[in-house]
């Protein structure tokens, strides 16, 4: 495979048919270019914190994590991290001490110019796929998804370049994820989580696959699979045999008790895919999914 290019991957027709995995997906796909072209010295979400700090020098910690689209408790930890690696300074609000204060360090700023390019390299080959049309829609409707403002939303299909983070298609993406996470536990619950049941749900559509195809129509990778796949099994809920044709190759199947899980937590699936692209028209929908699949490769 040519460096930088990003392999197809094939999926059950009913997960083609599913926006939160077809985001997942295209997560995956950013965190795989992000690697490439930024490096693992600097993630995605770190990055948004930085560009919002260069944007907004010496805003508190709370408004930041608010323009990085981090929760309380991931932002604290994540500015304690870069207050340590001397990419940020970080100071008590003389007058409410309960604030704390922001900004770049030489090193932070420093870092933001260095990854820039990068980040700019990760937004065109995500685009790659799409026509310039096709890329002003899938701003707007990922910008829908994430549930930003209207306002927001309006200004994110500008003429202006996509450079900060929240003209990012990858920000986006991850903050659409984020939301797709809290649909998911609200509905579903913690009993099954997206890629578990994307796995249960290939395994119905291919009983009896082996495990690498099954990965591969889950859209997991070699070693999260397997990890998933023993789990799955102590649970109970998958069956796995050696081939007999090959011994290399685990045979997969569901249990009674897989079986039994995935047609349970279908309505609460269902009720997740609804509620995701509830910000959008009636209308929107169906080419909404044809965009997510050509940013997710498939």
């Amino acid at each position: 495979m040519v460096l930088g290019e990003i392999p197809t991957t094939r999926v059950t027709g009913r997960l083609q048919q599913s926006p939160g995995h077809l985001i997942r997906v295209a997560q995956q796909v950013h965190t795989r270019l992000w690697s490439e072209h930024v490096g693992n010295e600097l993630t995605a979400p770190q990055f948004a914190v930085l560009l919002a700090l260069a944007l907004e020098p010496g805003a508190d910690q709370r408004t930041v994590g608010e323009r990085a689209s981090l929760d309380k408790a991931t932002m604290a930890e994540m500015v304690a991290r870069l207050v340590r690696r001397g990419l940020v300074l970080r100071r008590r609000d003389p007058a409410d001490g309960r604030r704390k204060l922001l900004a770049l360090s030489q090193n932070g700023a420093q870092a933001v110019r260095e990854a820039t390019g990068g980040v700019v390299r990760v937004q065109r080959t995500l685009f790659e796929p799409l026509s310039p049309d096709e890329q002003l829609e899938l701003v707007r409707v990922m910008a829908k998804i994430a549930r930003l403002e209207p306002a927001a939303v309006a200004a994110l299909t500008d003429a202006r370049p996509l450079l900060d983070a929240q003209r990012a298609v990858g920000y986006l993406i991850r903050v659409s994820q984020q939301v797709h996470t809290k649909l998911w536990s609200d509905q579903v619950g913690s009993d099954l989580t997206a890629p578990q049941f994307a796995v249960l749900d290939a395994l119905e559509a291919e009983p009896g696959a082996d495990q690498r195809t099954v990965g591969e129509l889950a859209s997991l990778d070699k070693a999260t699979m397997a990890e998933m796949v023993s789990r799955l099994v102590r649970r109970g809920l998958v069956l796995r045999r050696r081939d007999p044709l090959d011994g290399r190759r685990n045979l997969l199947s569901l249990s009674p008790a897989g079986q039994e899980l995935l047609h349970r937590s279908s309505a609460g699936v269902r009720a997740v895919q609804e509620l995701l692209l509830a910000p959008l028209e009636p209308h929107e929908h169906a080419a909404a999914m044809a965009l997510l699949a050509k940013a997710a490769r498939l």
